[in-house]
Parts: structure tokens; C-alpha cells; sequence
């Protein structure tokens, strides 16, 4: 799997004005924006940054990611979050400040459990991969991308300044906590794991907010510093790259891990016809029928059809024969699997898009994925369809609800009238 290359923080200029002293140029620093003026634009820039449209988090939110899909999501999640002390004890070494090395070693107090180090966080977040998810962590393996953020995330902690390192780990990092793990809360419950396992989640949400004001204040007290409010919108934005480049690599890797299992049977030229395969199962004799998989009618808007599953065990086409009595149609609707139709029996026409194919006995047509299409009856007889799809493979592909996809909601559109 390749690896995701991240950017590097960009050097920290300086605005400067020319002025005069004893007769030769020199500059000197502009002023820069206090935290009062800073921190207002810094927190806006925040909440407009891409990575509130990550399709991660999008898929998050529209409970489009499965249990497995989030067994893989935490799995690589566990390098980053198990090393976040590290993160902490890496900017306290760079300050200066014994107040704020005291207020960080509260941080670090109580993310190592206090007296407790069973309900350190570290444990909490190994106990919702062991529990909730069913993961063996100590055979966890990261991937490289996953490797790679850790890696990031503590060397920027170790070189910057401690101005720098602060608005990373506070506008960057815990400030955003509360908000992206309320999203994955909601795709966690949508994928019905159970709440006794979601205590990470809800812990963070409920105390990284006093965090992140630790960190801020250590940010603010190095306003008087050349150029402040850049150095800390770098640092920010950096921190807020690294994750929205990890998430997207997560939600990268999720596609394909659909299709491995797949793509590795097709690699490794593996039949799926057994050694001594029944005749029955190979063929579907002309004028038999299946039971029903799908029907709809609707007299207001015309529709009227059935659709029957070919009884086949393919891994990528799916087989299927539809339906419609003279007059009527099936519903318009779109999905992202391709179809081909081979009419049986009947005649009629066929809409794809803002074209029209008339067709009868004997025609083949192509639909193409997620172009809307719907099939006419126009003749005196039953209009018999046998629709060859990729399916098999799309469904596996596709991260969302797929049937969602294929059906267009009650009233969202309207039946063309046969005539």
C-alpha cells in the first residue's frame, strides 16, 4: 500500500516595513494580532478547514460504514491514540513556562488515569478494540499511512517552538476532539455497537474541551512573539492536514479492502465452480420462474412490475428477470451497478436518460451506472426482461446504502405515460 505523503509545515516568514536608522535600510516586525483579534479568525479557519467534508467522516455521519469497516478504522486510529501522551510530554519539554508545564502535567495526570492506571485512556481505547470490536490489539498491524501520521504528529511536537507546538495541540488537536468523535459516535451507534463500548468517545467529548483551553492559554502567552498569529495558523492547519490526510487513507484503504477478497481469487485463478458441479445449479430453463425479489404498483403514477432473482451463486453479475404488463412501466431510478437487458418477450422502449431505445424480441441494451432509467411497456403482451448486472461487485464497492441508491424516494418522480 503506498504511502500518503503529508506536507510539511510551511517556514515561518515574517511581514516586515522598511524604515530608516542612522542613514541605512533596516526592517523591523509588524505587530501581530493580538489573541483577543487571533483567536476569533484562527477558530474560523478551523471549522472551514476540508476536513469537515473528509468522506470519512461524511461516511461517519451517514451510517455508511460497517462493523468491519470501523474494526479497520480503529485498528489503524490505535497508533495515533496510543502514543498521544507522547505528544503532550513532547511539548512540555519545550517549554520553558513552569506554569504551564504544571497545567500540562494535569493533562497528562488525567489522560494516565490518575491513581487509577486501568482508566488511563490509552487502556479505555485498547478495552473499546478488544470489547467493542472484537480485536486481538496485540496482533494489530499499522499501515504504513497509519505509521506515518504517529510519526508526524510527534516529530512536529518535538521540533517546533512551543508557540508552534501549542496551537497544534490545541486549535489543531483538542479542539476538534469533541466535535470528530461525535461523528464517530454516530456512525458507531448506526453500526449498532453496543454503548457500554463507546466510554473512549464519550470520555473525550466531555473533557477535551478543558484541554484544549490549557493549551490555548499557553498559545496566547506567546502573542508578543514575532508574527504569532501566523506561527500558530501553520501549526494548526498542519495538525488538522496530518488527520484529514490519515482519515482519507483510512477511508482509501475501506474501498479496497471490499473488493480484496475478490480481486485475490481472481489472482489466484481460483474457480468457484466445484469438482463435480450439478447441472441444475448451471442452468435456468426457459419459461421457469423465481420468486419474487422486488414488486411495486402504483396506479396514480402508472407503475407496475415484478423482478425475479435468477438463482445463480456468481461473485460479480447478478441475474434477474423483470417483468411489466402491456401498458405500464417500472419505476425511473438510478444505481451504481451496470446493466445489460436482453428482452425476452414483448415490446416497448426503454428510457436512459434523455434517450429512448425502442426494443423487442431479441434486443440487447446498456445502461450505464448512475444514469436514470426506466423501462415502457408499450405492446399488447407482457414485456419480459432478463437484466444482467455487476452487483455483485458494486454492492461490495459502493460505501453507503445501497438500496438507497437505487429507488428514488415516494414522489420524487413521475412515471411517463405509455402510448
Amino acid at each position: 500500500m503506498p504511502e500518503v505523503q503529508t506536507t510539511a509545515p510551511a517556514p515561518e516568514l515574517q511581514a516586515t516595513v522598511p524604515i530608516a536608522d542612522d542613514g541605512a535600510a533596516r526592517v523591523r516586525l509588524r505587530k501581530s494580532e493580538t489573541p483577543e483579534t487571533g483567536l476569533p479568525k484562527l477558530r474560523a479557519l478551523c471549522k472551514a478547514h476540508r476536513i469537515w467534508q473528509n468522506p470519512l467522516l461524511k461516511a461517519c455521519t451517514g451510517g455508511q460504514l460497517l462493523f468491519e469497516d470501523f474494526r479497520y478504522v480503529f485498528a489503524q486510529y490505535y497508533q495515533y491514540s496510543r502514543h498521544f501522551t507522547r505528544y503532550l510530554s513532547a511539548l512540555m519539554t519545550r517549554c520553558e513556562n513552569d506554569f504551564f508545564r504544571s497545567k500540562l502535567s494535569e493533562n497528562l495526570w488525567e489522560e494516565g488515569g490518575a491513581l487509577e492506571p486501568e482508566k488511563r485512556h490509552a487502556e479505555i481505547f485498547r478495552n473499546f478494540l478488544r470489547d467493542g470490536l472484537g480485536l486481538a490489539v496485540e496482533a494489530i498491524k499499522p499501515e504504513p499511512f497509519a505509521e506515518l501520521f504517529a510519526k508526524e504528529y510527534l516529530d512536529f511536537c518535538v521540533q517546533s517552538s512551543p508557540c508552534a507546538g501549542s496551537a497544534f495541540l490545541s486549535l489543531g488537536t483538542e479542539a476538534v476532539v469533541a466535535d470528530l468523535y461525535a461523528i464517530f459516535l454516530t456512525g458507531l451507534r448506526r453500526a449498532e455497537i453496543p454503548e457500554q463500548h463507546l466510554t473512549f468517545f464519550k470520555i473525550h467529548i466531555e473533557c477535551d474541551d478543558e484541554h484544549a483551553a490549557t493549551l490555548e492559554e499557553m498559545m496566547a502567552s506567546y502573542s508578543d512573539e514575532p508574527d504569532w498569529y501566523n506561527t500558530c495558523r501553520r501549526a494548526m492547519t498542519h495538525a488538522l492536514d496530518l488527520r484529514d490526510q490519515f482519515f482519507s487513507a483510512v477511508y482509501e484503504a475501506i474501498q479496497r479492502r471490499r473488493v480484496q477478497s475478490l480481486m485475490d481469487n481472481i489472482q489466484a485463478r481460483q474457480s468457484l465452480c466445484p469438482a463435480l458441479p450439478d447441472p441444475t445449479s448451471l442452468l435456468h430453463p426457459a419459461g421457469k420462474t423465481s420468486p419474487r425479489l422486488y414488486e411495486n404498483h402504483r396506479d396514480e403514477l402508472n407503475i407496475d412490475f415484478t423482478v425475479e432473482r435468477v438463482p445463480f451463486e456468481p461473485e460479480v453479475f447478478d441475474v434477474r428477470t423483470v417483468r411489466i404488463p402491456p401498458g405500464k412501466v417500472n419505476e425511473k431510478h438510478r444505481h451504481a451497478h451496470e446493466s445489460i437487458f436482453c428482452i425476452l418477450a414483448g415490446q416497448g422502449r426503454v428510457l436512459v436518460n434523455d434517450a429512448v431505445v425502442p426494443v423487442t424480441v431479441g434486443d440487447t441494451v446498456f445502461v450505464p451506472r448512475w444514469c436514470f432509467h426506466q423501462t415502457q411497456n408499450s405492446g399488447s403482451e407482457e414485456l419480459v426482461i432478463l437484466a444482467v448486472t455487476d452487483y455483485g461487485l458494486t454492492k461490495r464497492a459502493f460505501i453507503g446504502d445501497y438500496l438507497k441508491t437505487a429507488r428514488l424516494k415516494q414522489g420524487a418522480h413521475e412515471a411517463t405515460a405509455v402510448r
